[in-house]
């Protein structure tokens, strides 16, 4: 049943919903270690890969970030009502700002340095490496990039936006399917993606000033369901009186966009033109992007009974989990590369092992520091 409080602290098939997105992002990246057509930048290169992994990257990489913006969104107000202006920034600065810094300054070198290597250079001191190439042509954030666009999205609302948009909950909202508006997110973000990927590639990342690091294509999608995710909460979306996804409509829409991605993407894209595989790109990412955040939202909250062990259990880590995800996850994924055994096998295993590691990381060491 969908969730009978707005103001509540904690809704329990939102914590499921958020924890699986992480362990959707470890899935993602492990899946990397063994796709066809693997970058050669990335970390860990199995010596054996398959195109299912590849199929598996191109659909985990369409929607648990977008979902991940969305959760944001929602939780934005009430937490500005509770804390005010300055405590709510002090708070997202304590609890992002700074574990994002420290990601970047102290972990990201490190696999932009594994990237390095991956190219056949010769190994030189990591005060080299900081010096002439970290801020430089392998400069990244890792996957500390999403807390740096998280933290500015929450600043620059807390700041300028709360108010405007309202975090207090409608009294009356409406329970029509909003397809007007949903129209119109996807529309912005369709359109964003397609005019950036006609600038340079879709997969590129954009550096600004060293300190924001982003996908140019995807930002924009971004922002907008982070706004959606605040409209959501003030017009009392997945409660008794406000609307709730019906999940079978949803489900159909995720299903049917994402089979049209990927049938487009390895069967279509190589006899088509540069411009219609933009426009394809553009129209099947955020098609899919979009109808699993509605679908996987309504799902969630309809059987938050069901995923109520796993919330209390596994929720409360899914941070930690997140931050220390590939420090944990590309070591490992190394140890068992010399195997000879069927990579689904290592792939399976990689994932339970991740997120236990990191769950025991989380809780004695993350959960004892400050900012966690």
């Amino acid at each position: 049943m969908p969730s009978k409080t707005v103001g509540a602290e904690r809704i329990i098939g939102f914590d499921a919903l958020r924890f699986c997105m992480v362990v959707f992002v470890v899935m993602l990246h492990s899946a990397m270690t063994y796709m066809e057509y693997v970058p050669q930048w990335w970390y860990v290169i199995d010596s054996n890969r398959s195109l299912f992994f590849t199929k598996l990257v191109v659909f985990l990489d369409s929607f648990p970030m977008t979902v991940l913006f969305f959760l944001s969104g929602y939780f934005a107000p009430p937490s500005f009502t509770k804390r005010g202006r300055i405590g709510f920034l002090k708070d997202k600065f304590i609890h992002i700002g700074v574990p994002w810094i420290l990601g970047v300054a102290l972990i990201a070198p490190f696999f932009a340095y594994v990237s390095y290597l991956g190219y056949g250079l010769p190994p030189i001191p990591a005060t080299e490496f900081i010096g002439k190439w970290f801020f430089g042509d392998f400069y990244q954030q890792s996957n500390y990039w999403f807390l740096g666009v998280l933290f500015v999205c929450l600043a620059v609302w807390g700041q300028f936006y709360a108010e405007y948009t309202g975090t207090d909950a409608r009294e009356n909202p409406s329970r029509r399917t909003p397809w007007r508006l949903t129209l119109i997110l996807f529309s912005v973000s369709a359109v964003t993606y397609y005019a950036a990927a006609c600038i340079k590639p879709s997969d590129g990342w954009v550096n600004i000033a060293y300190a924001l690091y982003f996908q140019h294509a995807r930002i924009a999608g971004y922002i907008a369901v982070f706004a959606l995710g605040v409209h959501a909460w003030r017009n009392r979306w997945f409660t008794a009186r406000g609307w709730s996804p019906n999940i079978a409509v949803w489900f159909a829409a995720a299903l049917i966009s994402s089979a049209l991605l990927l049938r487009w993407k390895f069967a279509l894209a190589y006899a088509m033109r540069p411009e219609t595989n933009a426009i394809c790109d553009a129209f099947f990412y955020n098609a899919v992007s979009i109808s699993m955040t509605f679908f996987l939202s309504g799902f969630f909250l309809r059987f938050q009974e069901a995923f109520r062990k796993v919330a209390v259990f596994f929720a409360p880590h899914a941070y930690g989990i997140y931050w220390l995800q590939q420090v944990v996850l590309m070591p490992f994924l190394y140890v068992i590369k010399p195997y000879n055994v069927p990579i689904v096998l290592k792939f399976a295993v990689s994932i339970p092992v991740n997120i236990v590691v990191c769950l025991v990381l989380t809780r004695c060491v993350l959960k004892r520091t400050p900012f966690f």
